[in-house]
């Protein structure tokens, strides 16, 4: 019988005889494409959520990384952007952390590298966490590298907010009591979120006050903090500060910032020349005022003497809930408080000339001897305002004495600011901006001082300032 078809084409091998190798039959190797996919096997101990979770500390990609070291604790933190009130956040310990905050502690406090080292700050620090232990508390050397490290990190974020911003400067200088020459230089810029920011960015040794070496200081300054837009520069009225604004405009007058070739550079301190208005005025009755705050002075420097003082009110038997306080030369108001105090104890005053031997001493021995938010430009004028009207209307007064004050208060405020002619106009514009007033309000201030024909005069003036702008 023939074998089947489907049968090998060799003949059956006997049993008992050994099998021959079959030869290897050459077969296509299948490209990438034609690989069948491998079965997915799922391994709960290598791709499991543990795995994940075991991950996330170490990821450097990940950036709540630090926070993840450690167990977490909640705890009440202030909300940020000024909001009130506390909200609920998780925290973990690092000892990096303290670090940074101790010498940010250092910074704000003003305190000495050394007292990080003493035993009782390190006890204290201990008992709020107990996870810090006194060898991690750093030294003096250390919180110092630190501070120059967060120096460092401010300074380059502020170098970053300042970048293509036009900024207003104040600067003022002064001598020490060891006769050296110091200059401050501060920045008022707006970021993109139209809030106003104050920045010192230079408090430096000078060699002299004269114009010019101020004015290459700030200069140089300016140039460190990549700032290439001035708008106004604040300066004393010092003649040296002439020569400062000059020089500035002469070197920065080709900078990407600069507005109308700094035309409106120059800005005087208001505050500090009516300083000076209202000191004249006060020359005439100086000596009076110089007496009550040398008496003020004496019963408030000393708890024995101000014992001593409201033994007298009692036995006067003088009721009153105010008590006495001190003026300080640069706020007005507080000259005037003085005095309103002071004349409700007049009787008690006098008593202690009588009775109190050391109260009448120390006036002999004087006799012998012979010896303060956010202010912004559109509210300066209200106050100026109302202050140059009272001086008018007190200079036509029938009072001889409030009269000649009234005089000389005019005289200076008019040195300074003429007929409001003197003033930078960018101050004018400021309030022009506040929709509360616009230049309508300019209007009618002139008007009430100078009258129609120079407040027509001024009102064109500031509205060629603004078309300029």
């Amino acid at each position: 019988m023939e074998p089947s078809s489907d049968a090998p084409s060799s003949q059956a091998t006997p049993i008992g005889t050994a099998e021959p190798v079959a030869q290897a039959v050459p077969t296509a190797t299948p490209t990438n494409a034609e690989v069948p996919p491998l079965p997915h096997k799922s391994d709960s101990k290598g791709h499991g959520t543990a795995n994940l979770l075991n991950h996330m500390p170490i990821c450097v990609k990940n950036p709540n990384r630090k926070t993840l070291k450690g167990q977490q604790t909640l705890a009440f933190e202030p909300k940020m952007d000024g909001e009130e009130g506390f909200q609920l956040v998780p925290t973990t310990f690092t000892v990096e952390a303290s670090r940074k905050a101790l010498a940010e502690m250092d910074i704000i406090d003003e305190l000495p590298f050394r007292f990080v080292e003493g035993y009782g700050f390190q006890r204290y620090a201990t008992t709020l966490q107990p996870k810090l232990r006194i060898r991690d508390i750093p030294s003096r050397q250390t919180v110092a590298r630190d501070v120059i490290g967060i120096y460092g990190v401010e300074r380059e974020k502020l170098r970053g907010a300042l970048k293509g911003r036009r900024v207003c400067l104040t600067t003022d200088t002064w001598t020490s009591i060891q006769n050296l020459c110091y200059m401050s230089l501060t920045g008022h810029f707006i970021d993109d979120d139209w809030k106003l920011h104050k920045r010192i960015l230079n408090f430096c040794q000078v060699e002299d006050h004269k114009g010019e070496t101020v004015g290459r200081k700030i200069e140089l300054c300016l140039r460190e903090w990549g700032i290439t837009g001035i708008f106004t520069l604040t300066v004393e009225n010092a003649s040296s500060n002439g020569a400062t604004i000059k020089f500035l405009e002469n070197v920065t007058k080709d900078w990407e910032g600069t507005i109308l070739e700094h035309e409106f550079l120059h800005m005087r301190y208001c505050a500090h020349i009516l300083n000076l208005i209202v000191g004249d005025g006060m020359k005439e009755i100086d000596a009076s005022i110089a007496k009550v705050h040398e008496a003020v002075r004496y019963v408030k420097s000393s708890p024995n003497r101000n014992q001593t003082f409201v033994g007298f009110v009692e036995r006067l038997g003088i009721e009153s809930k105010s008590l006495l306080c001190l003026d300080v030369p640069t706020r007005w108001n507080s000259t005037y408080l003085m005095l309103e105090t002071a004349q409700k104890f007049e009787k008690v005053f006098i008593r202690m000339d009588f009775e109190d031997d050391s109260y009448s001493s120390y006036f002999m021995n004087k006799e012998n001897s012979g010896g303060s938010l956010y202010v912004t430009a559109n509210t300066f004028f209200d106050e100026m305002f109302v202050i140059q009207e009272n001086i008018s209307h007190l200079s036509k007064s029938q009072n001889h004495l409030l009269k000649n004050m009234a005089t000389k208060m005019e005289s200076k405020f008019d040195k300074y600011w003429g007929k409001g002619d003197k003033m930078n106009h960018l101050l004018y514009v400021a309030v022009i901006l506040d929709p509360r007033k616009k230049l309508r309000f300019l209007n009618f201030c002139f008007s009430e001082i100078y009258g129609n024909e120079v407040a027509d005069v001024m009102v064109e003036l500031v509205r060629d300032a603004l078309v300029k702008l």
